[in-house]
């Protein structure tokens, strides 16, 4: 008889569900925004402009106005232990509208300005404005940045098949976030592939609008559900590359992990732990129990 398989990633642990937010500036609200995440147990991944901290201005967008001051240089480290600091290019330019050579600059000065500050490569970027082509993105690659956040939100839940035009979900002043944050809650994830809700803004705009309240009760709901991981961008990356890279024998059976992250698929309906360097045995009797 023929037998049809499907293996479906799932996160660590064997959850079916992700949760990651990326917020973009370095603005001097985001640290009472990361209180709120930590409070919480939520992860994620904040975007700046290193040619411009310590820069101070009033914004005006629609409705709101304003203090668009951002942290000074040396405040960094503290205000963003915790998290992960992403690429947003040096001054905040349109990329899409300059030359190649000039996004190089904006891209790689504020990338080798923000590994000074955490003393680690960094990799993660989101768009300026959102803006980007396809100059751009292979200007990213040739920079080192493995991932790009864009604006554009797809009210979905997949996971970006392309890492550098990475779509999240929404924006948290989307008119449709409560009921994506309740479908998502409510989704069993069976027989189908991991779940993603990829929540992204500027912390300003808690401020502009007097959204703080609405922001810790929608933090609160999403929180400490077992079945989510809760993690940065860049860890998501690393995670969904690591299951792309398994290697399988020729039937299926023998699934090598050569990465350096434990990872676990969904086979049949039961759940497998794949350890870092090893290869596991596709046998029911053996896997973890959803």
């Amino acid at each position: 008889m023929l037998r049809l398989r499907r293996d479906y990633l799932r996160f660590p642990g064997g959850r079916g569900k992700a949760f990651t937010v990326s917020y973009d500036d370095g603005v001097i609200y985001d640290g009472r925004f990361i209180n709120l995440l930590k409070k919480y147990g939520i992860r994620g991944t904040f975007n700046l402009n290193s040619g411009l901290m310590g820069t101070k201005d009033l914004l005006v967008q629609g409705d709101m106005e304003v203090n668009h001051e951002k942290y000074k240089w040396e405040e960094l480290r503290d205000v963003y232990a915790d998290v992960e600091i992403a690429v947003h290019s040096l001054t905040h330019p349109d990329l899409a509208r300059m030359p190649a050579a000039s996004v190089a600059y904006e891209v790689s000065a504020d990338k080798a300005n923000l590994e000074t500050l955490v003393g680690e490569p960094v990799q993660g970027m989101a768009y300026p404005f959102g803006t980007y082509n396809d100059e751009v993105v292979q200007v990213l690659k040739q920079c080192g940045i493995v991932y790009s956040r864009t604006t554009k939100n797809t009210h979905e839940f997949g996971l970006p098949e392309e890492f550098l035009t990475w779509h999240p979900t929404c924006h948290h002043r989307d008119e449709r976030l409560e009921e994506l944050g309740d479908t998502f809650l409510a989704n069993e994830v069976i027989n189908r592939d991991a779940r993603l809700f990829y929540l992204w803004g500027h912390s300003y705009e808690f401020e502009g609008y007097e959204q703080w309240d609405m922001i810790e009760a929608f933090l609160k709901k999403m929180a400490f559900h077992k079945d989510i991981w809760y993690a940065t961008n860049m860890e998501i990356y690393e995670y969904v590359q690591a299951g792309r890279h398994l290697i399988y024998s020729s039937n299926g059976n023998l699934i090598k992990n050569p990465s350096r992250l434990d990872v676990w698929m969904e086979i049949d309906e039961q759940v497998y732990h794949i350890p870092s360097g090893e290869t596991v045995v596709i046998d029911a009797a053996t896997a973890m129990s959803l």
